[in-house]
């Protein structure tokens, strides 16, 4: 029976949630949400049950959002941001001195949902400015991922932080790619260091491909539709900073994949250069080419197998 009236309940409750959302006179649901608001959390003490919190913590940033419209700040995300990081703040205090077992999740898991619902919304309503609480929902995902001493959890730390960066580069009018690439490489780059210390090989692997192919591939393709030399030279440096990262971290994947790059670069240069003389020619030089590196590989086959027991104990 318990049960029944607490299922009849809530969804009285959503269906009353539905109205408030859709009602036209703003303060109307600024009161419904207030009294649901106090409901919830008196409910929650009532019974001592750390999981009915949630309607509480979902309540509240409701009420909020609605009384900052009804005073005509449409801006809402930056009041209920304010919410998320108190969630989150008193969470972290129950969780170090160990108090309120059960509650202290509840607020650390609700200031971090609500973080990333407003950083959802964010984009929506625009504005520079909306990036300041995507920018504070990122950093409360990575103290958390600090705190549990997780790599992975600072993946929605990077994405969210990557969303703030592309609010600002979208709100300024920059629409030039390299920006976006250097930026998403960069954060890629950040959580493959992070995986690799954390010894998660596939993940460190898959994030450092990643990075690197948006990274180069952008500024190849750029190379390639723009005909314009000063990419390649763009290409070079990226590729080196790769490559410098990829030796002091050893890993094998980051050391290749720039260098190849870099040739396919050259080859293309070079056949761009060379296209209006002949095909027949340019297949020659690529062949002499690849015959030279082969009777270099067999001279210094030695050198080779030792380099490669070298770069057996890299990580992939």
């Amino acid at each position: 029976m318990r049960v029944i009236v607490r299922f009849v309940g809530g969804i009285l409750s959503l269906i009353n949630f539905a109205f408030l959302f859709v009602e036209t006179d703003i303060w109307v649901p600024v009161i419904g949400f207030g009294i649901y608001t106090l409901l919830f959390l008196t409910i929650s003490l009532l019974y001592r049950q750390p999981n009915l919190l949630y309607t509480f913590t979902a309540s509240l940033p409701l009420f909020v959002a609605f009384l900052f419209r009804a005073v005509n700040i449409t801006q809402w995300i930056h009041p209920v941001i304010i919410v998320a990081v108190m969630y989150y703040t008193l969470g972290t205090i129950f969780r170090a001195k160990n108090r309120a077992t059960g509650w202290d999740l509840s607020l650390l898991y609700s200031g971090l949902g609500v973080g990333v619902i407003v950083s959802i919304s964010a984009p929506i309503l625009g504005g520079l400015d909306a990036s300041i609480p995507v920018a504070i929902a990122a950093t409360l995902w990575a103290a958390e991922a600090y705190m549990r001493r997780n790599a992975w959890l600072a993946f929605p730390a990077n994405s969210l932080y990557l969303l703030a960066y592309f609010i600002i580069l979208f709100e300024l009018n920059v629409d030039e790619p390299q920006f976006f690439s250097i930026g998403t490489a960069l954060l890629g780059l950040m959580q493959h260091y992070l995986l690799t210390r954390a010894k998660s090989t596939t993940g460190a692997f898959l994030t450092g491909m990643f990075s690197q192919l948006v990274l180069l591939g952008t500024t190849y393709i750029q190379m390639i539709g723009r005909n314009d030399l000063s990419y390649f030279f763009l290409l070079f440096i990226q590729s080196l900073v790769v490559l410098v990262y990829g030796i002091v971290i050893r890993s094998r994947s980051l050391t290749f994949f720039p260098i190849g790059f870099v040739a396919l670069g050259v080859v293309t240069v070079v056949y761009s250069a060379l296209k209006d003389i002949g095909t027949i020619f340019v297949i020659g030089c690529t062949g002499i080419l690849l015959l030279m590196l082969g009777i270099t590989a067999v001279l210094l086959r030695e050198r080779i197998s030792k380099l490669g027991e070298k770069l057996s104990d890299w990580q992939s």
